[in-house]
């Protein structure tokens, strides 16, 4: 063989050597790291900057929050590309790719000096975040598993849930070198800590000579002539199948309804709870706690999700986040705010494994980029608003506003958990319906 076939050969058998961990578990780990860095350093860490920025620039919060609006209008633009790029190209190209213009974003950022600037710097932020977290992260992970898949969601959601550990390390920097040098270090980092972790990312596992799970020949053979369970088909339904489902709507829906709140609150939660009376140190500890709290939630979701039924589960979670946005109307003091932060963090984390993945039970693997990058379209809308109603509503009435927004965007979960307990499972398309039912599976 010639040099580069002896090097194909090696790694591909270091991917389906028996011996050794199933690769797609390597994956996961991987997730872990890409989201415990992106979250950390925007979704939960970028709070700190927020409330600088204001400090320095005295914008009004409204006009500051339509940068996170363009964010999310940018991500629902973006999202169905995304999820094609991801399903057709492969995870590893966009993943290198948005984190890379991530970085970027964050050194842009570091040398705004008007709003026009703020604005432009988040359209590079948006861009990178895109491409590089969530939605491609999790369609990576999705393709190698299919029995365990909501134990490996589970794995990459930890790496959002201890994210919130950056939050004292960016007040630290930002306290030691202000807001603008902490902004162009976290560029580098990303760099330096998420490009080596893209790499780890591959195609489907069939294209590396192993199987979902990591199963071998006669595992799946003995799968293959055991009772199905429906849970644990992998259907292969097309995008145009899928959208033309009610599942996938309610799905979609429910999503856009149920994250409207937070899409709001982890922009403006440091600037709020320091509104409603609280220290600094308080509220740091605060914006730190809540997505730890969601850690234990995310391993009780990630273990119910392999065994249960993942639309009650979900269900459940917003049911908690729906509860915790009334809660928040009473936080004014310390111990208020752990209560707050530690319940809504458990049904925030409960939710996040069997909700990503629902969608790749009910839909398969095939185009499961695609449809997550459109159900990112939907919740983009309510994202988009949001923030700058939140805003809006501080500037016009300081805390109370804040109070006000919280638990009316809150409040919307209602719906969601409406259409997650009336979601039923898609039928077959006709094209392969008979093949299940030859085989003993029937839809419920």
């Amino acid at each position: 063989m010639t040099s580069p076939e002896v090097a194909v050969s090696t790694a591909l058998s270091v991917l389906v050597h028996p011996n050794r961990i199933f690769y797609g578990w390597w994956m996961a780990v991987a997730g872990f790291g890409i989201l415990f860095y992106t979250s950390g350093a925007f979704f939960y860490g970028f709070a700190p900057f927020f409330d600088k920025i204001l400090e320095e620039f005295r914008w009004p919060a409204g006009l500051a929050a339509v940068a996170f609006a363009f964010q999310r209008m940018e991500q629902g633009i973006f999202g169905p590309i995304v999820g094609y790029v991801a399903d057709r190209f492969g995870p590893r190209k966009s993943l290198l790719g948005g984190l890379f213009v991530l970085g970027c974003g964050f050194i842009g950022l570091s040398y705004i000096q008007n709003i026009w600037h703020f604005y432009a710097a988040f359209a590079l932020l948006a861009l990178g975040l895109g491409f590089g977290s969530f939605l491609t992260v999790n369609t990576a992970v999705n393709a190698w598993f299919v029995r365990k898949r909501g134990r490996a969601m589970a794995i990459v959601s930890y790496g959002a849930g201890v994210s919130s550990l950056l939050v004292p390390v960016i007040v630290g920097l930002i306290a030691a070198f202000e807001w603008r040098e902490a902004l162009l270090y976290l560029g580098f980092a990303t760099w330096v800590i998420g490009l080596p972790l893209a790499i780890i990312m591959r195609d489907a596992p069939e294209k590396h000579g192993q199987r979902p799970d990591g199963l071998t020949d006669a595992e799946a053979a003995e799968l293959a002539a055991a009772p199905a369970d429906d849970r644990y088909l992998d259907t292969p339904f097309t995008t145009r199948e899928a959208i033309r489902t009610s599942a996938y709507w309610k799905y979609v829906v429910a999503s856009m309804f149920g994250f409207i709140f937070f899409s709001a609150y982890v922009i403006h939660q440091f600037v709020a709870f320091k509104s409603f009376g609280l220290t600094e140190s308080w509220t740091t500890a605060l914006v730190t706690l809540m997505p730890l709290a969601s850690l234990p939630g995310r391993i009780v979701g990630g273990v119910l999700a392999d065994v249960y039924d993942k639309r009650k589960i979900v269900a459940v979670s917003w049911a908690m986040q729906a509860a915790g946005a009334v809660m928040l109307l009473f936080v004014s003091e310390p111990i208020s705010g752990v209560i707050f932060a530690l319940f809504f963090g458990f049904g925030f984390g409960l939710g996040n494994p069997p909700r990503s993945a629902l969608l790749g039970e009910l839909f398969g693997r095939q185009v499961y980029g695609q449809l997550l990058g459109l159900q990112f379209t939907a919740t983009s809308f309510g994202g988009i608003l949001a923030p700058i109603y939140a805003g809006t509503m501080y500037d016009l009435y300081g805390g109370m506003g804040y109070r006000i927004a919280f638990l009316t965007l809150g409040l919307c979960a209602v719906v969601s958990i409406y259409l997650y307990l009336t979601m039923k499972r898609p039928q077959l398309p006709a094209r392969i319906a008979q093949t299940y039912v030859d085989a003993g599976d029937a839809r419920r």
